[in-house]
């Protein structure tokens, strides 16, 4: 009876384990689909959707004429961060006291971008985004 039970458990987790396919391996890599572009004075806002989630990505404009180009209609894999909880001064984390507040970002003397509290609720950075250029 035992041995019954021991191998009705391998049985179930040999298939469980031959039920992966490499689309559920790679899914740990989600994609952002870049839906608009825009630029307000020296900074690229890049418009991206994944799954129901909408982000509002802000780069500082920079030039590079070989560089692997984003384009509208495209994926991209984004290394994220959002500006409301990663504000720094310094070496120092500022955490704004009541983020629900926050609605407009300064990001140089003639530069403010707001978020879009019906759609957007944060305004985020790529570390793998410069410019309109993405890191491979």
């Amino acid at each position: 009876m035992k041995f019954l039970i021991f191998a009705l458990i391998i049985l179930c987790s040999c298939s469980l384990s031959k039920s992966r396919t490499p689309t559920q391996t790679i899914s740990a890599f989600e994609l952002y689909k870049v839906y608009k572009i825009d630029s307000i004075h020296n900074f690229y806002l890049i418009y991206a959707k994944k799954r129901d989630s909408i982000y509002k990505i802000v780069s500082q404009k920079y030039m590079d004429e070989s560089c692997n180009r984003i384009r509208v209609n495209n994926e991209y894999q984004f290394n994220l961060h959002s500006s409301l909880t990663n504000r720094r001064i310094g070496s120092d984390v500022i955490l704004p006291q009541n983020s629900l507040l926050v609605n407009c970002f300064y990001y140089d003397d003639s530069t403010t971008i707001c978020i879009e509290r019906d759609s957007i609720n944060d305004l985020h950075y790529a570390t793998n985004v410069r410019g309109l250029c993405i890191e491979k």
